[in-house]
């Protein structure tokens, strides 16, 4: 089974995410161009994915969209490599940050949901 995460990055970025997703096993869906952390929400629910990272100045707008769209459990403003972790083991399924968009981030955060999900498996 792949475990695709969504990235919505508020304008358009998101490559280094992806890579570090990539490297950790996962599937990157990258939600091309500017504003695409609005429809995080959106391309979870068309993909099948298992989460969601939304980046903004703020860290909220998209997370906050996709809970209030789809229900999901969200964790936001978040500005470190160790909250996001923090918010997989928690269960959240959007994650809303900051401008952070470093390979490693993508790394710790699909590996944190694949540990996850192989403990619940």
């Amino acid at each position: 089974m792949t475990v695709k995460i969504v990235i919505g990055h508020r304008l358009g970025k998101g490559d280094s995410v992806a890579e570090g997703i990539r490297k950790a096993g996962a599937e990157p869906v990258l939600i091309p161009g500017p504003g695409a952390d609005m429809k995080v929400g959106d391309v979870m629910a068309a993909e099948g994915a298992a989460l969601g990272i939304s980046f903004c100045g703020s860290g909220g707008a998209g997370a906050v969209t996709a809970k209030a769209k789809y229900g999901h459990d969200i964790d936001f403003g978040m500005r470190s490599v160790q909250a996001g972790i923090t918010a997989v083991e928690q269960g959240r399924t959007v994650l809303g940050f900051g401008f952070m968009d470093t390979e490693e981030l993508g790394r710790a955060i699909a590996g944190a949901l694949l540990k996850k999900l192989g403990e619940q498996a």
